[in-house]
This record gives C-alpha cells, sequence and structure tokens, in this order.
C-alpha cells in the first residue's frame, strides 16, 4: 500500500511540474528598422554623451539638424554604418535594433554599446 501511495504521490507531483504554465510574458523582441532611424535628433541618456542625427539623404548633422557634419550610409546593406564626419573621420557603428523611439548601436571594441533615446 505505501508502495502505491508513493508512486501516485511521485505520479501526482509529476503531472502538476508538466502542466505548469510556461508561457512568458516577452515583450515584441527589438528589431532594426532602418527606416525608422532618419531623420531624428539619437542621444544617449548616461556618460559618455553621444548623439547623432541621421538625414534620409544620406547627409550626417550636429544635433540642431542645421549644421552638415559629413555623410552616412549603410555597408553593404548590412547592420553596419558607416558614419564619415568631417571632424573625426570615419566612425563605424553596428546597429543592433531601432524602434521609433530608441537606436542601440556598438562601435569596433565596444563590449555593450549604447542606447539612444529620440529626442
Amino acid at each position: 500500500m505505501k508502495k502505491v501511495l508513493a508512486i501516485t504521490l511521485l505520479a501526482l507531483t509529476l503531472a502538476l511540474v508538466n502542466c505548469k504554465d510556461n508561457s512568458t510574458t516577452d515583450p515584441t523582441p527589438k528589431t532594426l528598422n532602418k527606416i525608422l532611424m532618419v531623420n531624428k535628433y539619437w542621444k544617449t541618456t548616461a556618460a559618455p554623451i553621444l548623439s547623432h542625427y541621421f538625414r534620409s539623404d544620406g547627409k550626417y548633422y550636429l544635433p540642431d539638424g542645421i549644421s552638415e557634419e559629413g555623410t552616412w550610409q549603410w555597408l553593404n546593406n548590412s547592420d553596419s554604418l558607416e558614419v564619415v564626419e568631417i571632424t573625426f573621420g570615419r566612425t563605424v557603428w553596428y546597429v543592433e535594433y531601432c524602434t521609433d523611439t530608441e537606436l542601440k548601436m556598438k562601435g569596433k571594441g565596444d563590449k555593450y554599446g549604447y542606447v539612444f533615446t529620440k529626442q
């Protein structure tokens, strides 16, 4: 009788574990939507403070959106973004995602990257 009771308890325990709710409430994953990146002022909220303004015509502007600072382009239609600034020269950014209000990029050698918000 003890064996039957032990087996029943074990079976019920396994059934309860297998029946638990496995659904997650993960938000929609953030993806790279290149169209959402242009004609907006992007700025980091944590140090170091970085900012970008990518115009849809391939021109790179200062945060004011008026003063031209260089050019930008996607490299080989990938997630790599080349920025050529008049002041600092060429930089390649690797864009992880871009939503309507948030952009995450990292430069060569950056471990985590930077999160920019639309200003």
